[in-house]
């Protein structure tokens, strides 16, 4: 490792007991306390903290049932930390042990409590598999999940929740989008071939890394001839019918992966807007590695006075602001983080969204909307609803949809044909206006 692992531990606890104490996201917990680290540090906390957050029903439940009286909040996050580097076993159980003994001993808030992690943690190793037994029996430590998620799961896919919540239990894969515009799919897995990295296609223009590594050792990734984006993120070409010299506005473009698959796909001429400033930063910074340009918009896609400004488009893509329940394998903190009146808070805010930009599709035009959700409040009965509401609206049927609507679950085995085989959850909807088919 680049930092010790006992340094490396206490940074993470720091960035535990945030994540814990406040319910902000691991993203903001890694900046919180990473700012004063060098870059190599951040990727080894960066690591720490998603185990943590992967295994956090689990250590909970294990912090019950191996310590009588709730630690202080300290002491508990590092704790957690050091039991989650053992449920994942990538560290000699020794090593963890005597390393956390180490970070107490360097604290000096905890270094009374160096006994006390050498006691609890190898009472865990001596009992580990009664311990562990119990995971099996009950859903939540199972599954990695509070129990209003699964619960909400099991009751919108009866069928298939159990294979949902071990899909996005699991580390996701290292998918990239191939730019069509500088290279081809065989084309970049011979270059991936040459330089001794194994990797298969999923998906039209998605390739999958396995074993994953970091971005700047990819082959070509710095001169814009991939990105990281997951295969069932890629559809919007797929779906969104256009040709050269259309207009198209990206209605909530940050970080820009869509807006730069546009591009690459297309000559179009694309505005690219955001709400939020510093993440429209994000949208540049993606398109310039590539070497696409786009017109860049701060402002509120659901107000019509700024619409108004940019004038007529051929496409309108709404990527709304969702639960992000899709994703989750991507984002293991979405499931802590959120709340289940976190649904109908965003299905409002979609709906709002839906609403003011329909008015701006032309007739005959068409408007894609997307979430990264399995939630059905945010998908397919979100559609239904607008359709309701307007009957001049419809929804366009496809390959990939013989409905107008396509629902995707994290799996890592897609059984349908022209679908990626390795993909997260997304739902797409292909909106017509005054174009009954």
């Amino acid at each position: 490792m680049s930092i010790p692992l006992n340094q490396a531990m206490l940074i993470s606890a720091s960035g535990w007991q945030k994540i814990v104490s406040e319910s902000c996201s691991l993203e903001k917990a890694l900046t919180f306390c990473t700012s004063d680290e060098q870059p190599e540090a951040r990727s080894v906390v960066q690591s720490l903290l998603y185990t943590t957050v992967r295994h956090r029903a689990q250590v909970d439940y294990l912090v019950r049932k191996l310590v009588k009286k709730e630690p202080q909040e300290k002491v508990r996050s590092l704790l957690c930390v050091a039991l989650a580097l053992l449920l994942e076993d990538k560290e000699k159980p020794f090593t963890v042990v005597n390393q956390t003994v180490e970070a107490a001993k360097t604290d000096p808030e905890l270094s009374w409590s160096s006994g006390f992690f050498n006691a609890v943690l190898r009472n865990f190793l001596r009992n580990r598999s009664q311990l562990t037994a119990a995971f099996k029996t009950n859903l939540s430590t199972r599954y990695n999940a509070p129990g209003w998620w699964i619960s909400k799961i099991k009751r919108s896919y009866p069928k298939s929740w159990q294979s949902i919540l071990s899909t996005q239990n699991k580390r996701p894969p290292l998918t990239l989008r191939i730019n069509r515009a500088k290279t081809t799919v065989d084309e970049f897995l011979k270059t991936l071939t040459e330089h001794g990295f194994q990797a298969k296609p999923i998906g039209t223009w998605a390739v999958m890394i396995e074993p994953p590594c970091p971005v700047n050792k990819i082959p070509g990734f710095s001169e814009g001839l991939c990105s990281v984006q997951d295969a069932g993120s890629q559809l919007v070409t797929e779906l969104l019918e256009l040709k050269d010299g259309d207009r198209v506005l990206d209605a909530c473009a940050a970080p820009g992966g869509k807006t730069a698959q546009l591009l690459e796909t297309h000559r179009l001429d694309v505005t690219a807007m955001e709400i939020d400033p510093d993440r429209a930063v994000r949208i540049n910074e993606t398109l310039s590695r590539l070497g696409l340009t786009a017109k860049i918009v701060v402002g509120d896609a659901s107000d019509e006075s700024v619409l108004d400004k940019l004038g007529e488009f051929d496409a309108i893509l709404l990527d709304a602001p969702c639960t992000a329940s899709g994703i989750v394998r991507r984002h293991p903190d979405i499931v802590w983080s959120r709340r289940s009146e976190d649904i109908d808070v965003l299905a409002s805010r979609q709906a709002h969204l839906l609403e003011t930009l329909w008015k701006k599709v032309p007739q005959g035009k068409q408007l894609l909307y997307v979430v990264c959700s399995i939630f059905p409040e945010e998908g397919p009965m979100q559609i239904q609803r607008f359709l309701d509401r307007h009957p001049e609206a419809s929804l366009k049927t496809n390959t990939l949809s013989s409905d107008g609507m396509l629902r995707l679950v994290p799996t890592e085995n897609e059984h349908v044909q022209g679908l990626p085989i390795n993909h997260d959850g997304f739902f797409y909807a292909l909106l017509v206006k005054g174009n009954k088919q």
